[in-house]
């Protein structure tokens, strides 16, 4: 059986993820990529990654011993995705970087994504097809929701709640045991201090000249 790594979707974060793959593929922990999903089979042109386009999400058929990495950042695109692809019988891989800390009690899903200098804290769970980017960090106790995606330097202290589908952009911090709605979007820079409903839109007063 021939075991394949195979990234959905070949975007920024698909050439983020065959680098990340490729420091494990150094430590002996991975095989490299061997190729993206995508609709647009010209998404890695000009980049020189040596991956196969391998054809359309959609018309995707899983072959024993494919493994598959999400490289999809829209929070409710991965849950459309994830439910399709579950349905054709696909696994989802976990891929933790060498440089990210996760606890030994943390609790983390299917299809994980924990980029380098991340941190995960002590009893945190975390829902399936998460991205963690690069120096953010889940704090103890906090329930993180299925298919959400933290830009690179958020913060989530400890013992807050988040649903599921819900996007932070880079450097947004919450404070703890603060409740994130479903699919709500916080911006970056964004200071959470109270409580956030379900697809809402909190964000940072812009910068300003002086």
């Amino acid at each position: 059986m021939t075991e394949r790594l195979i990234l959905v979707g070949g975007g920024d974060f698909a050439r983020e993820l065959i680098n990340w793959t490729d420091d494990l593929v150094d430590l002996g922990k991975s095989i490299p990529v061997t190729g993206f999903l995508d609709d647009n089979p010209d998404a890695l042109k000009g980049f020189q990654y040596p991956v196969a386009y391998l054809g359309s999400i959609q018309s995707y058929v899983p072959q024993p011993g494919d493994r598959l990495l999400m490289a999809v950042g829209n929070p409710k695109v991965k849950k459309t995705l994830f439910a399709d692809m579950k349905s054709k019988g696909c696994h989802f891989s976990t891929l933790i970087h060498p440089s990210a800390v996760v606890a030994r009690t943390a609790r983390l899903g299917e299809g994980v994504v924990v980029c380098p200098q991340a941190f995960i804290s002590a009893d945190a769970t975390v829902g399936d097809l998460c991205a963690i980017n690069g120096s953010a960090s889940v704090g103890h106790d906090v329930k993180l929701g299925s298919f959400a995606t933290l830009s690179a330097h958020v913060d989530l202290t400890g013992w807050v709640q988040v649903d599921e589908c819900v996007f932070f952009g880079s450097g947004a911090r919450v404070l703890p045991k603060v409740k994130i709605g479903a699919g709500a979007r916080i911006g970056a820079g964004a200071v959470v201090m109270r409580s956030v409903p379900a697809d809402a839109v909190v964000y940072a007063p812009p910068a300003k000249r002086l």
